[in-house]
């Protein structure tokens, strides 16, 4: 606070040296009346009362125009603040996803190298099934072979022992 008027910043600055020139002015105006000077015009008085009143005003415009900003520069600052943690959440966010997608790939070539044991172990399978398939035929045939030799022996012994007395 100025010159005791009330006010604070560069307005109140300026007021309370205005008041304190115009407490001068009025001073010597008073020291001049009593002492015998002519005192000064009425019009010069009236025209610094006028002045003074419009540089009140102004001021006092230029105080409220002042408050206006710092009003707005306090929404700014709540905003940047706002976008400060909007942009701490989306780091968390990103970092989080990122994590997240190194572990699906892991997963990923996890699973690759599990596809590929599998797929080894299905061609031995199907190796081993041609393997055993082929055996069954072979055996198969085999069997067959032996089936007509036995069926072959057993009608032999059969015409031996019509033919034995």
């Amino acid at each position: 606070m100025f010159g005791g008027n009330g006010m604070s910043g560069p307005a109140g600055f300026i007021l309370g040296r205005m008041s304190c020139q115009y407490s001068e002015s009025l001073q010597r105006n008073i020291r001049q009346a009593l002492h015998g000077a002519a005192p000064p015009h009425f019009n010069e008085l009236e025209e610094q009362v006028r002045l003074i009143s419009r540089l009140t005003e102004a001021l006092n415009l230029a105080n409220a125009h002042s408050d206006k900003l710092e009003s707005q520069l306090e929404d700014w600052k709540d905003y940047a603040h706002g976008l400060e943690s909007q942009i701490r959440e989306l780091k968390d966010h990103f970092c989080r996803t990122s994590a997240h997608a190194e572990q699906v790939a892991n997963d990923l070539k996890i699973s690759r190298e599990q596809e590929k044991d599998r797929a080894q172990e299905l061609e031995a399978i199907r190796v081993n099934y041609r393997r055993l398939s082929d055996d069954h035929v072979t055996l198969t045939t085999k069997a067959g072979n032996m089936e007509r030799r036995i069926w072959g022996y057993l009608s032999m012994e059969n015409e031996w022992r019509k033919r034995q007395p």
